[in-house]
């Protein structure tokens, strides 16, 4: 199994290099929008301007990779039957999807490093600041596996490549819209992060914000990780490999 799942990743990364328009929104576009406002507006170079603006980015970034390279990878790779035939020769429909995900973590996290060079510099980052951008780099090996299995539940929707685009970019914007809502009601946070990963993403960063991690909100996240893996292993395992155009 696990050799199985070494030599299609290695495959998977192969493909993924090979496509260089994925660094386009993930990387490219934010780094520019950012380099843009900071040229144009200045910045802020205190700590808490960095804990007010940095974790949008992040946020952003995880989930346009999560969305854009794996989710979208694998409704494609079903609609062009070659989700049926990698199953035909891994033996399981998870293998596929986590040697699909493992190159895509190590992208993403390579992304939002570059990303984090240029804000430390714009922002003449403190060791307190370069603390707190070292913990959330690590807490993506966390954060994009989990915002990717709740993803995964897109998988159940039957999907066709037509309408993919417009599916996936309004998902997006909807995901990084709510993310922005903040209550100081316990229901309503446990609940917008239970139904949208860009809610999640950002209450992670928050809770590493120096002086800002309370018990509560640790517990609400841990929980609602568990389940997210716990649904999304169901979804992987009995999704499709149909395309939607054949089903229909």
């Amino acid at each position: 199994m696990i050799r199985k799942l070494y030599a299609l990743s290695k495959f998977e990364t192969r493909i993924v290099l090979s496509d260089k328009a994925i660094f386009l929104f993930t990387l490219i576009f934010p780094t520019v929008y950012f380099l843009f406002i900071a040229l144009t507006r200045g910045v802020n170079a205190s700590g808490q301007a960095f804990y007010s603006v940095i974790p949008g980015f992040w946020t952003y970034m995880v989930l346009v990779g999560v969305v854009n390279q794996i989710t979208s990878a694998i409704v494609t790779m079903r609609e062009n039957n070659f989700l049926k035939m990698f199953t035909f020769i891994a033996g399981d429909k998870r293998l596929i999807y986590y040697a699909n995900l493992i190159p895509q973590v190590v992208i993403i996290q390579a992304e939002i490093l570059i990303f984090d060079v240029v804000a430390a510099v714009i922002y003449h980052a403190n060791p307190a600041v370069l603390k707190f951008m070292a913990a959330a780099w690590l807490a993506n090996f966390i954060i994009i596996p989990v915002v990717s299995f709740f993803t995964s539940l897109i998988l159940i929707i039957p999907v066709k490549v037509q309408t993919m685009g417009a599916l996936m970019t309004g998902y997006i914007f909807l995901g990084l819209a709510l993310a922005y809502v903040q209550t100081s009601s316990m229901t309503i946070k446990t609940l917008l992060t239970a139904i949208n990963p860009g809610n999640f993403i950002i209450n992670m960063y928050l809770l590493l914000i120096p002086g800002n991690g309370r018990l509560d909100n640790l517990v609400m996240l841990v929980v609602v990780a568990i389940v997210y893996l716990a649904v999304s292993n169901i979804v992987i395992s009995r999704m499709s490999l149909n395309s939607a155009t054949t089903r229909a």
